[in-house]
C-alpha cells in the first residue's frame, strides 16, 4: 500500500526546491515543536529539514515569526564557526538566506531551514557517566562563554525566560486547580517558589557573565551520544536569560550522582555565580512549572501531570521555600 502524502510532505518537497541539492529524496521523522525530515542527496549528502510548525499552540508561536526563527540559525552558525562544538550547521538557500518562507494552503507562511546532519544515538539513561557528564558541563559553558562574547546582531530577538514569563506559566495552572488535578496546596507552594525565584531574578543584573542567549531546553532528548561524545541538538527554544536556568534543566534530566561532575566541567571552563546553588534549584522549578503548564493543556499529559504535581512539590518546592537545598 503506498504511503499516505500529506501536506507537511507537500511542503517540505516545495522548500527543497529553494536549496542547490542533487536528487534530494525526504524521510519524515517526527512532527513535535517542528515537523522534521531527514533529507538525503543523490551525491550521499545528508541533511535536517525543520518545517517550524509545533503540534501544539502551547509549545509556541515562535515558529511562525521570521525573525525568530532566522536569529536561532544565525546563533548557531556563530556556534559553528566560533567553538568547537559539534554543531548542525544551517544551510543557505539559492537566494542566500537561513530561511526559507513558503505560502501555504491555510493564508499562513510556513518558515523553515535546512541542517547539517549530525550522526548520533538517543542519549538516555543506559548511556550516562562521569566522563558523559563532564561533557555535559564543558558544553554549557562553551555555549555561555560565546554567548557572553558574542555582539547581538541587529534585529535579533528571541523569546525571554524572565519574570513575566514564570509568571504566565504559573497561571497557566490555574485551569487544573479549579478543576481538581492540581491539589490547592500543591499549587500554593509551586506559587511560593514561583515568586521566591521573581525576587532573586530582579536582584540579578543582566551582565553579560550572567545573561544573555542560551539553550534553554538542555535535557538529554535534544543530546546525541556518537563514540563517546555528546553531541547538542535542537535550538528550537533558545531564549535569553539566566545561563543558570540551563543548568537547571540539564541537572533534572540527570542522575543526582553525577551533578558534581557535570559542574566540574562547567567550572573547568567558566565560573559560576555567587549563590549558584539557589539559583540553579530556582530555575529548574520555574522550568518544571513551565512544563506543567504545557501538560494542563495536553490531553495526553494528564496522567503524568497527576502523578508529577504532588512529587515535585514535596521533593523540591516545599524544601526549596524552607530554604533548604535539594540538589546541594
Amino acid at each position: 500500500m503506498a504511503q499516505k502524502i500529506t501536506k507537511y510532505d507537500e511542503i517540505a518537497k516545495h522548500v527543497l526546491e529553494n536549496y542547490e541539492l542533487l536528487g534530494p529524496r525526504q524521510f519524515f521523522i517526527r512532527h513535535s515543536d517542528n515537523i522534521t525530515y531527514k533529507v538525503t542527496t543523490s551525491n550521499s549528502e545528508s541533511l535536517l529539514l525543520r518545517i517550524h510548525i509545533p503540534m501544539t499552540l502551547a509549545m509556541g508561536t515562535h515558529g511562525a515569526d521570521f525573525d525568530m526563527v532566522n536569529s536561532e540559525v544565525t546563533w548557531m552558525l556563530a556556534l559553528e564557526q566560533e567553538t568547537n562544538l559539534v554543531i548542525q550547521k544551517p544551510i543557505r538557500n539559492k537566494s542566500g538566506a537561513l530561511v526559507t518562507s513558503i505560502p501555504i494552503d491555510d493564508g499562513t507562511t510556513a518558515n523553515s531551514t535546512l541542517l547539517s546532519w549530525i550522526e548520533g544515538e538517543p542519549y538516555h539513561r543506559e548511556l550516562e557517566n562521569e566522563e558523559t557528564a563532564y561533557q555535559i558541563g564543558t558544553i554549557l559553558a562553551t555555549l555561555h562563554n560565546q554567548a557572553s562574547r558574542w555582539k547581538i546582531p541587529d534585529g535579533f530577538t528571541r523569546p525571554r525566560r524572565d519574570v513575566q514569563y514564570f509568571e504566565k506559566k504559573l497561571i497557566g495552572l490555574k485551569p487544573a486547580v479549579n478543576d481538581g488535578r492540581i491539589n490547592a496546596s500543591d499549587y500554593s507552594e509551586l506559587s511560593e517558589s514561583i515568586s521566591l525565584l521573581i525576587g532573586m531574578i530582579g536582584s540579578l543584573d543582566e551582565i553579560p557573565e550572567l545573561h544573555g542567549i542560551m539553550h534553554a531546553d538542555m535535557h538529554k532528548g535534544n543530546m546525541l551520544y556518537h563514540e563517546g561524545n555528546i553531541r547538542l541538538i535542537d535550538f528550537s527554544f533558545c531564549a535569553f536569560g539566566n545561563y543558570m536556568f540551563d543548568l537547571g534543566i540539564c541537572l533534572s534530566d540527570m542522575k543526582e550522582e553525577l551533578h558534581k561532575f557535570c559542574l566540574q566541567g562547567y567550572r573547568s571552563l567558566r565560573g559560576l555565580p555567587e549563590n549558584y546553588q539557589r539559583l540553579i534549584e530556582g530555575f529548574f522549578l520555574g522550568s518544571i512549572v513551565g512544563t506543567f503548564s504545557f501538560w494542563v493543556a495536553n490531553h495526553n499529559a494528564q496522567e503524568i501531570l497527576v502523578r508529577k504535581v504532588p512529587q515535585i512539590t514535596r521533593d523540591y518546592a516545599v524544601r526549596f521555600n524552607q530554604n533548604e537545598h535539594f540538589w546541594f
